[in-house]
């Protein structure tokens, strides 16, 4: 068994990428965590805020502390949703206003280096590799948060 704390090397390789990715969006006035969050919302389009933070591996709380500046400079707009695709009654939709569209669009370059360079550090290698080893991880998580009475 391993004694070294997992939870510790991974945050500190996502500390690093992190660093990368803001480094190159601040042209754009975005965190990592914003970019990921346009990105997703205008991926899948108008989304209830709970399913969008279970897509995302947040909680709750989170995602609402990651929504309200967003909203605030107008990229993000709620939106009425069937309940069905709320989750629950407390839930609320989002979607990406055109202003928050552009923005995302705009971003995609600056991200786009922070990614090639991400890229160029790890090798194809080691990059396929790692994604590959979170996608099983996460999926062991996952399964595991399903057992859990």
């Amino acid at each position: 068994m391993l004694s070294q704390c997992s939870c510790s090397t991974l945050r500190q390789l996502t500390r690093k990428m992190t660093n990368i990715y803001d480094h190159y969006l601040a042209a754009d006035e975005l965190t990592i965590s914003q970019y990921s969050l346009l990105a997703r919302i205008g991926k899948y389009g108008p989304i209830g805020a709970i399913p969008l933070a279970v897509n995302m591996g947040m909680d709750r709380s989170t995602m609402s502390r990651t929504l309200k500046p967003l909203i605030a400079l107008g990229w993000i707009e709620t939106v009425d949703l069937p309940l069905a695709m709320l989750t629950d009654k407390r839930s609320f939709g989002v979607r990406l206003s055109s202003a928050g569209r552009d923005k995302w669009q705009k971003s995609m370059p600056n991200w786009r280096k922070a990614q090639n360079e991400i890229d160029a550090i790890l090798g194809d290698e080691t990059h396929h590799a790692l994604m590959n080893l979170v996608d099983t991880a996460n999926h062991k998580f996952e399964q595991h948060e399903h057992a859990i009475p």
